[in-house]
């Protein structure tokens, strides 16, 4: 069965063979030698509740599930390391993930290579990949130049965000030696080109400054567009939107690597910034 897990640490390969996806992060497929990170203490942390600032009907985002299935959201071109081929992302209608096609992938696909879509760039290191935020197809790819499949399989699960356009780049891994899948060295890497219409228009995003329930540190840009804020102990969800003038959805799309109650926790960065939606930095 095709699997797309999402990363996170400290989870077994045992466990993510039982798990379509954790919300947080990417669990290591077998032989994966991908280093790990845990996530701050429970008790340093104070976490938000999620709906004391409902968001604006007209304003709240749309969903790629509502495009016609078969629409092309995405393509791109594996150019580097001697692998050339296409990649297509397209709707399914549905709010739980998209259809992957892979066409003319050579030298076609060895046993054991594995498909990542990644929130980093094209131009990230080997390492910059590793640790960023992502989708892969748990299973490994067929050995065939042209493939098709659902991301996710039916029935297990969905998509953290309905706008998976801040995932920057297609990963072709192979596995270490000896390994059944995994993330070793990378193949080939290809840019996404999104073809979405903007899924949050309502979306304007002002510092307001501090005040009660908001008091952490923002940086903004030359502009004053801020571009991210650092969680404080003591703030609230309330105070947080109003100081941004935003809706606790919103921000689950601006940062779609957090899930539930670690999208706001305390001395975490909480990101602004549309163009930096999955970046961890």
């Amino acid at each position: 069965m095709d699997r797309v897990t999402v990363r996170r640490a400290l989870r077994s390969a045992a466990t993510a063979a039982a798990l379509a996806f954790v919300l947080t992060g990417c669990i290591p497929a077998a032989g994966d030698t991908r280093p790990v990170t845990s996530a701050p203490p429970t008790d340093a942390a104070a976490a938000f509740g999620d709906a004391e600032h409902e968001p604006d009907a007209e304003a709240a985002p749309q969903s790629i599930a509502g495009l016609a299935p078969g629409t092309v959201l995405a393509t791109g071109e594996f150019h580097d390391r001697g692998t050339s081929g296409a990649i297509e992302l397209r709707a399914n209608g549905t709010p739980s993930g998209f259809e992957v096609v892979l066409t003319g992938i050579s030298p076609a696909p060895t046993a054991g290579m594995t498909l990542e879509l990644n929130s980093e760039p094209s131009t990230a290191t080997r390492e910059v990949l590793k640790e960023g935020f992502s989708y892969y197809r748990y299973d490994p790819l067929a050995t065939t130049a042209d493939q098709a499949f659902r991301v996710p399989t039916p029935g297990t699960g969905g998509f953290v965000t309905n706008d998976p356009s801040y995932l920057r780049t297609a990963v072709l891994w192979a596995p270490a030696a000896g390994a059944e899948r995994g993330f070793d060295e990378v193949v080939a890497t290809a840019p996404l080109t999104w073809n979405l219409p903007d899924l949050n228009p309502g979306l304007r995003v002002v510092d307001h400054g501090a005040a009660e329930g908001a008091t952490g540190e923002a940086v903004l840009d030359d502009g004053g567009t801020p571009l991210r804020y650092r969680i404080a102990a003591g703030d609230t969800s309330i105070g947080v939107t109003a100081r941004f003038g935003v809706t606790v959805d919103d921000l689950r799309w601006l940062n779609p690597d957090r899930a539930g109650s670690k999208l706001l926790l305390a001395d975490r960065w909480l990101n602004l910034s549309r163009e930096d939606r999955g970046l961890r930095g």
